[in-house]
């Protein structure tokens, strides 16, 4: 929004982290008066390497600094919007910008534990509600996207303790990745939602049609057995009660509003 005038990540991680929180209460509440109950705006990237495509927008260069930036930017979004914590499980450690392919990395699990991790599980004990999964590759873990992959998903839930709502990045992310195995909009979603995402996030190359043909895709699935169907009805529960969370706050009319002069 060109009226947002807030310190963005360049600024906020060279500063303490209680300016974070002013930004991000100041930039939600922007947001929310603009009628949009969700921000997918908080950054838990984490890299010192100021050739990363994702460097520009880390809120810090080590672990914890992006950890204490991430809680404070929750802290500062609470009340006003939903939070969504990104690109978990961490962009920093690929190479790559995975707008335009699936960026990947070697990294072993137990490292990324001691770093990328750090944010993403910080942010997960403060509250985050939401949770997006990115597409990239941490082949040491699984040879599939983060957004595409069963084992992130138990990660986030089981070892982080998520509970709230996963969604994936843009999916037209994997089609411009120019991978034939991606290159079918309604199998992505379906195997998204099967690795467990309860969204699934359409931008790129989205037309008047896609949206129904992607429905159609899922509801398919369902029938055939391909996506279970309570896979479906837990992901149901959690939008859900997200809905019903945004539905509960925002602006609503005042008992005795006098007229503007």
């Amino acid at each position: 929004m060109p009226w947002d005038r807030f310190p963005a990540a360049r600024a906020l991680r060279d500063a303490p982290a209680a300016q974070a929180q002013t930004a991000f209460a100041a930039r939600a509440a922007l947001v929310q008066r603009a009628g949009i109950g969700v921000n997918f705006g908080i950054i838990a990237d984490v890299t010192a390497d100021p050739r990363s495509f994702i460097y520009d927008r880390v809120l810090g260069t080590t672990p914890r600094a992006s950890a204490d930036r991430v809680v404070a930017a929750l802290r500062g979004e609470d009340g006003e919007v939903v939070s969504t914590l990104k690109h978990f499980p961490g962009h920093g450690a690929v190479e790559g910008n995975s707008h335009v392919m699936i960026p990947a990395t070697p990294l072993p699990r137990a490292q990324w534990q001691a770093t990328d991790a750090v944010p993403f599980r910080t942010g997960i004990q403060q509250g985050t509600p939401v949770l997006m999964f990115g597409h990239l590759v941490y082949s040491a873990v699984d040879s599939a996207p983060a957004s595409l992959s069963r084992t992130w998903h138990d990660i986030a839930r089981t070892e982080l303790g998520f509970d709230g709502v996963a969604i994936t990045d843009d999916l037209g992310m994997l089609q411009a990745s120019g991978l034939a195995r991606y290159r079918d909009p309604v199998a992505n979603a379906v195997q998204a939602l099967r690795a467990g995402n309860d969204m699934v996030l359409a931008v790129m190359f989205s037309t008047p049609s896609s949206a129904a043909q992607i429905t159609d895709g899922i509801v398919a699935a369902v029938q055939d057995g391909t996506l279970p169907t309570e896979r479906l009805t837990d992901a149901a529960v959690r939008v859900m009660a997200l809905r019903l969370q945004v539905g509960a706050g925002g602006l609503v009319p005042c008992p005795a509003c006098d007229p503007v002069g």
